[in-house]
């Protein structure tokens, strides 16, 4: 039986919309689960990051962000000695970029890494659910896989809230120079814009919020408001800036705009995010 042109056509259409559709499973929010290491000799070592914690959110325009918390990340143990460890339980790192694969390797080319512009994760296996990954670079334990659980299996480029876009990331950033205070504001204005997007995608698809993809702004996140950490207590926001002086400058400036946010509205009062999300964008508002 001769199929025709025009069948033929449309095949060839249907086939091609769907190659197009179809989504990199790789794509959305990763949860790191726990570690495991391959060879029966260190497999007791996995307790090593049993207060490690992780997310990474792939994005389809090939932008993402890496969340360490607590222990120090496979991405950064070769530069900290092992016994040293526990000293950064409480640090959070927030890397953000462009990813590519290659050959069942995941490359993250970081645009604020401090030391390693660009690192790699062999992808063990990876299904639309479960990811295992080993860090080439990680040498504390030879062969650990670090598993990881997909929370989210969003697109977020396809979301107008894409707050995993360089441009909405560039605040995190360490500045080079010492800035004028319209430059320093800018960086402010960034890093707001950045939490308001990040607070507003979580609200409109209706997800939990993982303040820890806010690191290091100096706030906390309460389910009633924000408080404004002391300057003195936000290390990793301050080295953002050139120095202590522009870093001053820079607090003062958040401070003066945080301590003139209107009266939360009654009709929002019971809301956490909304709340949050209105006291972030008063702030923007504020910011002279």
């Amino acid at each position: 039986m001769k199929i025709s042109k025009k069948i033929l056509m449309y095949l060839c259409i249907i086939i091609l919309f769907y190659s197009c559709a179809k989504k990199n499973p790789l794509i959305g929010t990763w949860k790191f689960t726990y570690s495991h290491a391959n060879n029966e000799a260190d497999k007791y070592k996995e307790d090593d990051y049993s207060s490690y914690k992780s997310y990474i959110t792939l994005s389809g325009d090939n932008s993402f962000l890496l969340v360490d918390h607590g222990q120090s990340s496979p991405i950064n143990t070769l530069s900290i000695p092992k016994d040293s460890l526990n000293e950064n339980d409480n640090n959070t790192e927030v890397y953000f970029g462009t990813w590519s694969v290659k050959d069942s390797i995941i490359y993250f080319e970081t645009q604020n890494h401090k030391n390693i512009p660009e690192f790699s994760a062999k992808i063990i296996s990876s299904n639309e659910r479960n990811m295992k990954l080993n860090f080439p670079e990680q040498k504390q334990v030879k062969g650990m896989e670090f598993k990881y659980k997909k929370e989210d299996y969003n697109d977020v480029s396809r979301s107008k809230y894409n707050f995993t876009t360089n441009e909405l990331n560039k605040w995190r950033i360490k500045s080079k120079s010492k800035q004028t205070k319209e430059k320093i504001k800018s960086k402010i204005e960034n890093a707001l814009e950045f939490s308001i997007a990040f607070l507003e995608y979580h609200e409109f698809e209706d997800k939990v919020a993982m303040t820890l993809y806010l690191e290091p702004l100096p706030f906390k996140f309460y389910g009633n408001g924000i408080a404004l950490k002391n300057h003195y207590k936000n290390e990793n926001w301050n080295e953002l800036f050139y120095d202590e002086e522009d870093a001053s400058i820079a607090y003062d400036m958040l401070k003066k705009s945080f301590n003139n946010v209107a009266s939360i509205p009654e009709e929002i009062s019971k809301n956490p995010i909304k709340i949050n999300l209105f006291i972030l964008k008063e702030t923007l508002k504020n910011l002279k």
